[in-house]
C-alpha cells in the first residue's frame, strides 16, 4: 500500500506498528502524525537499530496487510466493489449479482417466513 493511505488513516495503522515495534510507545507514535521518517526516526531510537535498517523494516512492513477499519471505510466502497471484480469470471459484472446478494428495490421477506 502506499504511503499517503497510511498518513491519511495514522490512528488506525497504530495498533498495527505497536505490534511490529513493542517497544514504542502508542502516545509517542501518535504525535508523528504519519510521518515515514519520524517513524523511522523514532523507532530507531527506540530499538537502538541503525535508521537505515528501520527504514527497510518500515517498508517491509508497510507492503503487509491493511487493518480492517482502513481497509472498510465506506468511502473506499466503491474501490472495494471493484476490486471484487477479480474474482469473478470472465464476462461477469461485481455489480450485477443482485441474485447473491439481493435487490435494494425489492422489499425481503421478514425472517423466518418465505
Amino acid at each position: 500500500m502506499r504511503w499517503t493511505q497510511i498518513s491519511e488513516n495514522w490512528t488506525a495503522f497504530t495498533p498495527a506498528i505497536l505490534e511490529r515495534w513493542p517497544d514504542a510507545r502508542e502516545e509517542d507514535v501518535l504525535n508523528l502524525d504519519g510521518s515515514q521518517t519520524a517513524l523511522a526516526m523514532y523507532l530507531s531510537s527506540v530499538t537502538g537499530e541503525e535508521s537505515r535498517d528501520v527504514l527497510a523494516q518500515v517498508e517491509d512492513w508497510r507492503m503487509g496487510q491493511i487493518p480492517t477499519d482502513v481497509a472498510m471505510d465506506p468511502t473506499r466502497d466503491n474501490t472495494n466493489i471493484l476490486e471484487s471484480g477479480r474474482n469473478l469470471g470472465p464476462g461477469e459484472d461485481p455489480y450485477d449479482r443482485d441474485d447473491l446478494f439481493g435487490d435494494d428495490d425489492t422489499a425481503q421477506a421478514p425472517m423466518g417466513r418465505s
